[in-house]
């Protein structure tokens, strides 16, 4: 598929933006729709965490409310294998890179994404990009050693059991180097994000992920005899003899967590899911192959500790949460794995996405950004909502 037709798809998911469309008047926009693009232009800029250890720094992309100058050309996202440029992207909210904060709401509520296994701090643009338009500072690491271009050269790739142990403290790093940039002078970044409103989001991987960073408790010895007796999966690949997980990986300024499609529910304790006690919403696919439902989802969902959602999409597969699907087709890729979700069966992206935008706007906008007005869209009602087979609070 040519990458200008490819992304016409995402297009269709983003209502008709424009790179112009921040509001003109002195007022903080008024937050709208959440199914619908949000009231703000969307800027765009990038960050490097660095590692202390110093062999491991992390690539950030960075959203946020902006200012967008009339007729600006929108931010191009570039999918790397090395030094090789495989695709050149262009922003599906016409995003403007390094544009003026939007100071009018300023600080913003922040939200971390973690990118699922193999993917990428761009793969879920449907999602990033929507969030700033309304209204939030969106960060996103690329896992180094676990993102796509592994996919592709697996000598580059770290162990996955390496991996599960070091996401949640890229999580971490992540925040540490918005926040820097935020309290510094002189960036587009400057007085952007509010440390004490933080949320954090993440598909598949970055599900296990985002509950590990909102508090859930992981079973050290559990994992240890899961991997030795090799019924680990994903998560034991890699696992060496004396390699200890640790049971606790919360970060204490994420208040509200969004896992999605999330994976990796054997490494957690039993009554793990039970640790955290933050507002969680998990949403998921009723087809989902690769991370079931009811193991993967509805179980942890009946164990948290706190104000807990979940959504489950009907006819949703696996990357359905995301826009890997559509970036393995434009490139051609066949890639094992990456067709869940990806299939005629499957509920249509546009509208998948849109759904999912929903729910995680409304999440966000009542858990972190403190609008009480979203609350009746997260309530349940008699029957599920069309294009939900289970929507579910309490």
């Amino acid at each position: 598929m040519a990458v200008g037709l490819a992304w016409m798809a995402l297009l269709s998911s983003a209502c008709g933006a424009e790179a112009d469309a921040g509001p003109a008047a002195d007022a903080e926009p008024r937050a709208g729709d959440p199914e619908q693009v949000g009231p703000f232009a969307v800027g765009v800029t990038t960050l490097e965490a660095p590692d202390p250890a110093g062999d491991r720094p992390l690539p950030l992309t960075v959203w946020y409310p902006a200012r967008a100058p009339a007729g600006a050309a929108p931010a191009e996202y570039q999918l790397e294998i090395g030094v090789l440029v495989l695709a050149t992207l262009e922003s599906p909210l016409g995003a403007v890179r390094e544009a003026p904060l939007d100071e009018r709401g300023a600080p913003y509520p922040v939200v971390v994404f973690s990118h699922g296994n193999g993917g990428l701090a761009i793969q879920s643009l449907y999602l990033t990009e929507h969030l700033a338009s309304h209204g939030f500072v969106v960060v996103s690491p690329d896992h180094v050693g676990n993102t796509f271009e592994t996919q592709v050269n697996q000598s580059l790739a770290l162990p996955a059991a390496e991996v599960a142990k070091l996401r949640p403290l890229d999580v971490t790093r992540s925040l540490d180097a918005l926040f820097e940039a935020s309290a510094g002078a002189g960036t587009v970044l400057s007085g952007s994000a509010d440390v004490e409103r933080v949320g954090a989001a993440g598909h598949s991987f970055g599900g296990y992920t985002t509950l590990r960073v909102a508090g859930g408790l992981a079973d050290p010895q559990g994992f240890t005899d899961l991997c030795a007796g090799g019924d680990g999966g994903l998560l034991c690949d890699g696992w060496e003899p004396g390699f200890q997980l640790p049971a606790l990986a919360r970060d204490p300024r994420v208040r509200a967590a969004l896992p999605q499609a999330p994976g990796g529910a054997a490494a957690f304790a039993p009554g793990g899911f039970a640790a955290i006690t933050i507002p969680t919403m998990i949403q998921a696919g009723s087809t989902d192959e690769v991370t079931p439902a009811a193991a993967e989802a509805e179980a942890p969902y009946a164990e948290l500790g706190g104000p807990a959602w979940l959504v489950v999409v009907e006819d949703a597969g696996h990357f359905t949460f995301s826009n890997m699907c559509l970036l393995v087709d434009m490139l051609g890729l066949t890639i094992e794995d990456f067709d869940d979700g990806c299939g005629d069966a499957n509920v249509d992206a546009a509208i998948a996405h849109r759904l999912i935008n929903r729910y995680a706007t409304a999440f966000f906008q009542h858990t972190i950004a403190g609008r009480g007005d979203f609350a009746a869209l997260l309530t349940p009602g008699a029957a599920p909502p069309a294009g939900l087979t289970r929507f579910d609070a309490r």
